[in-house]
């Protein structure tokens, strides 16, 4: 079955060995009563890293709510660290002429006070708007580990810039919409053409890398 879905260019790949499992089954919940952006494999890298992070100093952050489904998984699995969340809440900014044609303005627009309620006592903080123009309140905060889920070009590059110099030494940044988006496929090339962190290519449409040193 492996090689006969391997020819047709998918992948499948048993989930039920030890903690694999439970998360499977945790993940199959959240999309039965809410939009996760995300698939089944994707949720499952997501929590890996937030797990992996969790002996790494600093705050967790995510740029690109939407409907809150992919802040659950990520406060969830690491709930004693602060969570801050930046979105709209009023669906994407205009994209630009870089971006993909798929996308429009006003996609996936949510309600703060929906997703506020969905995540109602969990460690998390909302700040509604543009980023980073929102992110004041946690400019001399660090980070261990950055979920972002923006879909184009500009907010991809903002949010490079603003949380890179903010990771500590092996924090880790996932972004969704690798390959599939060329707005965030260029930004990842352009931020990191100068760096030393390699940008590792995940199963499915997701990126990530590792923070190697402290500092710009």
């Amino acid at each position: 079955m492996k090689l006969f879905f391997a020819r047709h260019h998918y992948i499948l790949a048993r989930y039920d060995t030890l903690h694999r499992a439970g998360w499977m089954d945790y993940i199959t919940g959240v999309k039965a009563d809410r939009n996760l952006l995300l698939s089944h494999g994707e949720a499952c890298q997501l929590i890996s890293a937030v797990k992996a992070t969790q002996k790494v100093r600093g705050d967790m952050a995510e740029v690109g709510v939407a409907y809150g489904a992919s802040a659950r998984l990520i406060a969830d699995h690491s709930p004693e660290r602060p969570l801050h969340l930046f979105d709209t809440f009023d669906g994407l900014p205009a994209p630009g002429s870089g971006d993909s044609p798929k996308f429009v303005a006003g996609q996936f627009k949510s309600s703060l006070e929906d997703v506020r309620r969905y995540l109602s006592a969990r460690n998390v903080y909302f700040y509604q708007g543009l980023f980073p123009s929102t992110a004041g309140p946690v400019e001399d905060k660090v980070f261990s580990f950055v979920h972002l889920d923006v879909d184009l070009y500009e907010s991809t590059l903002a949010s490079l810039e603003f949380f890179y110099p903010r990771l500590s030494p092996g924090a880790i940044l996932i972004s969704h919409d690798y390959l599939t988006s060329e707005g965030v496929n260029v930004a990842f090339r352009e931020f990191f053409a100068d760096k030393p962190e390699p940008v590792i290519e995940l199963t499915g449409y997701q990126c990530m890398f590792v923070k190697l040193a402290a500092g710009k």
